[in-house]
């Protein structure tokens, strides 16, 4: 399958001068694809390196709080002050003539809208009030070394609306009380470590810290810039259920097989099958997961999937309602993260893909144009 996409993606890589990338395709029976292209520090790309795979952490995280829902430790109705009192002193940022006004929460927020971005939280850089109150000081922002962006107050009331933001940093903490375990702990027990995925932690003391990828900026010019001594690497914590994860795609092809085979692993069952079918099933009604603006032209440029198409989201998963003409097909799941690292499940044709570079900002056109390649060449080498 690589020899016939391999032209493509290196076509792609060239134009756009990007370094180095890591591909990989399974069913549900076993990998169908795994290679990469370019170099890191003069050597070859390979199944050791290890990549920040930032929001594609959130599938792994939604699915620990999916497991607690299966064994009777969590609902997805129960109010989340119950485990975290703080959820329940949140409030609502609106602008008020040319200031911002906070008001009190007029229901409950739930595991079901932190899972499925109803919430009201956003990140700094998708979301003009959010962004204003880190300019103005009054906020971290998801930047900041610690977990104090956490403080956000909400953009909407819980339920109002769909918006792409830190609810599954919140998910995080609330496995880490239920569970009286670190969020690391939890997920390399119940998850990591029964689908033998011993490239991937939230800390850096468990993998080798040596095979890390350097990260990039890339210009407006397509200059790209070194900037790894600006993202400090983790190893105690705090650990980030929104993005924390460090993985490599040998790791994260097993974990999207798991889905494709309903929750089983080599090892036993990860999620009932019943519950990973409504991760790939519409939780947000007749709401729309709409195009994404930029506030932080660093770390992300403006987005939006398939405009026209009928977006949807599951549980750690976008879903798309119809076909993708020469790519996925209407209900499959896809996600991506901040550094550009992509992947799609396609569970009517039986088919799985994930690709990783390493460079900022999140959906600039190199790093689109290479996973659009790579998407389209893994449908036309199945059909």
């Amino acid at each position: 399958m690589f020899e016939e996409m391999k032209d493509g993606l290196e076509n792609a890589m060239h134009t756009h001068g990007v370094a180095f990338a890591s591909f990989g395709v399974t069913d549900a029976r076993a990998t169908r694809m795994h290679n990469h292209l370019g170099n890191v520090d003069d050597a070859p790309l390979d199944d050791d390196h290890i990549f920040r795979i930032a929001s594609m952490t959130k599938p792994v995280v939604s699915v620990a709080a999916l497991q607690l829902i299966a064994r009777g430790d969590l609902a997805l109705d129960q109010p989340m002050k119950d485990i975290l009192p703080t959820l329940g002193e949140t409030q609502v940022v609106r602008q008020q003539g040319d200031g911002l006004a906070l008001e009190p929460l007029e229901q409950d927020i739930t595991l079901q809208h932190l899972l499925t971005h109803t919430s009201g939280y956003a990140y700094d850089f998708h979301h003009a009030l959010i962004s204003e109150l880190v300019a103005k000081g009054k906020l971290s922002g998801i930047a900041s070394n610690d977990e104090s962006f956490l403080n956000a107050p909400l953009v909407f009331q819980p339920g109002e609306d769909w918006e792409y933001g830190i609810g599954i940093d919140w998910v995080g903490k609330i496995i880490e009380a239920v569970s009286g375990v670190n969020l690391n702990q939890y997920v390399q027990e119940n998850i990591l470590q029964p689908l033998d995925m011993r490239h991937t932690s939230f800390s850096i003391a468990d993998l080798d810290a040596a095979a890390l990828v350097p990260l990039a900026l890339r210009g407006d010019d397509g200059a790209m810039s070194d900037i790894t001594e600006l993202m400090p690497t983790v190893t105690d914590g705090p650990y980030l259920g929104g993005g924390g994860l460090y993985s490599n795609v040998g790791d994260y092809l097993k974990f999207m097989r798991m889905l494709l085979q309903g929750g089983q692993g080599p090892n036993g069952q990860i999620l009932p099958d019943h519950m990973v079918a409504s991760m790939f099933t519409n939780q947000i009604g007749d709401l729309q997961v709409k195009h994404m603006p930029s506030f932080n032209p660093m770390l992300a440029e403006g987005h939006g999937w398939f405009p026209g198409t009928s977006m949807k989201w599951g549980y750690g998963l976008m879903l798309n309602e119809t076909d993708i003409a020469g790519r996925r097909s209407a209900g499959s799941g896809a996600w991506s993260g901040l550094y550009n690292t992509f992947f799609f499940i396609d569970r009517a044709r039986d088919i799985a893909g994930v690709s990783m570079t390493q460079m900022l900002p999140v959906y600039n056109q190199a790093a689109l144009d290479v996973f659009d390649t790579f998407e389209q060449s893994v449908f036309s080498a199945c059909s």
